[in-house]
């Protein structure tokens, strides 16, 4: 080989038989990860087939997969635990590619490492080895001294830690070594090294130095083997199922939940065993980070509620056995006293809590924060439903499905009462006027509660105010089956509520529906296209935006109120729609919006959704949580434009006897005071 003007040599101070020892070592390293690799893969396929197509939009994947797996982007939202990551991420890869490059020298005889690129090269190596190791303390203290809540506490992880921090700290001693022995032109570029060089081996024989180099580089070999062979045994295996976790995530609107197809022939409709989930939903699971995010983010959680997602999550990676000594074999087992065989819990019962997974709102604000993209809700939903093909539902479940099934509304009410609301107003329906442009969806809620009723109208006579071609189904109208879908009842959703509504649909030609209800909104929005059902549809708070900038509603009457406004799930985290009910309100003299501290896209669930509002569940009221928060802003009003949202808010405000200086008011509502 030509000599290098500036390098070094590779295996320096190292016999022959090094190389043939490390290669030979790198085999059995890279077999042992092989079958890790194979058992897991072995674990996925053991859950069902996926409903849907996890490989379409290759393009959007490969983007996601850059932009939240290697560009960090979630991780980051957290600001001290998102820079430790970002630290040990980035070194991570800087350092893989430094050590491919010496592989590349060493194994094809390249000269790479050589002139002032090997400078550069240097110069990273010392830089990344600092940042790996700034990372590695930067966690330690988090996970020792500021513990964020939602984090685990597992010596195993702390472990996986020291093991990195090891194979920096040995990294940075083999070349502080090398340089005490050979005292290198270009020395100070290795800035840490070179510094540590005169304290740690100054004035030692030249012979005790190469010594403690050959041990050093020994250690740091058999330690940075040992770390390579355990990723498939460990949480660091999130580097890869993590990163796969989003690459493949769900191509369906934010809003829609996974349909089971040819539901009237589907005898497991739901999650009864581990093995009932998809193989996406056992990868996702195995991809956990255990950062506890989803769980900080959790109202229930926060409303002291059974439910922590991460642990929904986590006792179901538990469960696959992915442990050194078998492929799917639970790990949490029981032995039977009598026989002393190891008896295998009910997965949904005993396992998961029956409470936890009715104590989901369906809010949403899991899924957003967790860095893998983990899909709880479908994770939930799908447990629910094996709750009801197995008829074991709580009594309040229970009473409201059997409501909607008998009189097509949750509250149980006379199909004749559910045009109540349009008594003394000018109000078409769509059987009488042949013509007109919006179906108008009042919505159970907007039908039957003496509350939401009132919102109704308000709505009518805003239509009517300012020309709008609409007309309503009256009696015509029935539930959409969002809570019943959301409660686990696809049946009735699929076969009951869609069938119907479909057929009404078709029978007006309906293109355009307006909706009062967020959740009625993102079940015609996003789930009723599933089975082709296909409807531009708007939410009244655009559509009073809208009209109020084309001019045809004019606020004037100022209303001079502190208005904390709440960003219901459904409309927001679900559909991205934070803008327009406060342009509407803004537009409204006098109006003042004070913004919670958790709003917009980190808005906090009223508790209603996901069939919340139906159920009792134990701990504090999430309503009454979210409503405090409002009171904290100094508002003497709370605005929404959700009916669930609007009743909640009235129950707080009875709960704390502030009727009469604490108003709840939609959207709808003010705008109306106002002309």
């Amino acid at each position: 080989h030509q000599m290098k003007t500036i390098g070094r040599e590779i295996l320096w101070n190292l016999p022959h038989a090094a190389a043939i020892i490390m290669y030979a070592l790198f085999g059995v390293v890279m077999l042992v990860i092989a079958w890790g690799v194979y058992r897991r893969v072995e674990a996925y396929r053991l859950g069902r087939t996926e409903r849907e197509n996890r490989f379409d939009d290759l393009r959007g994947r490969l983007r996601d997969t850059v932009r939240l797996a290697l560009g960090q982007q979630r991780v980051l939202d957290r600001k001290f635990g998102g820079l430790v990551h970002l630290c040990l991420f980035s070194a991570f890869i800087v350092l893989f590619i430094v050590t491919c490059l010496v592989a590349v020298e060493y194994d094809l005889g390249l000269r790479i490492l050589d002139g002032n690129f090997y400078i550069v090269f240097k110069l990273f190596a010392e830089t990344f080895g600092a940042v790996l190791l700034l990372g590695v303390a930067g966690a330690l203290v988090r996970r020792i001294v500021f513990r964020p809540p939602g984090l685990t506490k597992e010596n195993d992880d702390t472990l996986q830690l020291l093991l990195i921090g090891a194979i920096g700290v040995t990294g940075f001693l083999i070349e502080t070594a090398r340089i005490a022995a050979t005292h290198p032109a270009i020395a100070p570029i290795s800035f840490i090294s070179n510094s540590l060089a005169p304290a740690l081996f100054g004035g030692m024989p030249i012979s005790e130095i190469l010594s403690a180099h050959k041990a050093l580089w020994w250690t740091h070999l058999l330690i940075a083997f040992g770390f390579l062979a355990s990723l498939p045994f460990t949480k660091m295996i999130h580097m890869a199922t993590g990163t796969a976790s989003v690459f493949l995530r769900t191509s369906r609107p934010k809003g829609a939940l996974q349909p089971i197809p040819n539901i009237e022939e589907e005898e497991n409709p739901g999650v009864a065993a581990v093995t009932d989930f998809s193989w996406k939903q056992l990868l996702s699971a195995d991809g956990c980070t255990k950062c506890g995010r989803c769980q900080d983010e959790c109202p229930a959680f926060a409303a002291e509620m059974p439910l922590s997602p991460r642990d929904v999550v986590l006792k179901t990676k538990d469960q696959m056995g992915l442990d050194l000594y078998g492929s799917l074999v639970p790990s949490a087992t029981n032995v039977d006293k009598a026989t002393g065989k190891r008896v295998v819990p009910d997965f949904v019962r005993e396992v998961l809590n029956p409470g936890e997974i009715w104590a989901c709102t369906t809010c949403r604000a899991c899924m957003q924060a967790c860095p893998v993209m983990i899909e709880h809700i479908d994770m939930i939903v799908d447990v629910r439903r094996g709750y009801v093909a197995a008829s074991k539902v709580p009594d309040t479940v229970k009473t409201a499905l059997r409501k909607m099934g008998d009189t097509g509304n949750p509250w149980g009410l006379p199909q004749d009462d559910r045009i109540a609301w349009a008594d003394g107003l000018d109000v078409p329906f769509a059987a009488e006027k042949k013509e007109f442009e919006y179906l108008y969806w009042v919505g159970c809620a907007g039908a039957y509660d003496p509350r939401n009723q009132k919102v109704t109208r308000a709505i009518v006579s805003l239509l009517n105010r300012a020309g709008v071609s609409y007309a309503t189904l009256g009696l015509e109208e029935m539930c959409c089956g969002e809570s019943a879908r959301r409660m686990g009842e696809e049946g009735l959703f699929q076969l009951g509520m869609v069938e119907m509504v479909k057929e009404v649909f078709a029978g007006y030609k309906v293109k355009k529906v307006i909706t009062q209800c967020p959740h009625c909104f993102n079940t015609f929005r996003n789930e009723y296209p599933q089975f082709g059902v296909n409807v531009e549809v708007v939410h009244h708070s655009v559509l009073l935006r809208d009209l109020i900038a084309q001019g045809k509603l004019s606020p004037r009457k100022a209303n001079n109120v502190a208005l904390a406004f709440h960003d219901s799930c459904y409309l927001g985290r679900h559909n991205d729609i934070y803008d327009a009910p406060r342009e509407a309100l803004a537009a409204i003299p006098g109006v003042a919006i004070n913004e919670m501290e958790k709003n917009r896209e980190e808005g906090f669930c009223c508790g209603a959704g996901g069939g919340g509002m139906w159920m009792e569940s134990p701990g504090k009221r999430i309503n009454h949580l979210r409503f405090g928060q409002a009171m904290a802003t100094g508002a003497n009003a709370v605005g929404s434009a959700c009916p669930y949202c609007l009743i909640m808010f009235d129950d707080a405000i009875k709960y704390n006897n502030l009727d009469d200086s604490v108003q709840a008011k939609d959207i709808a509502e003010l705008v109306a005071e106002s002309l």
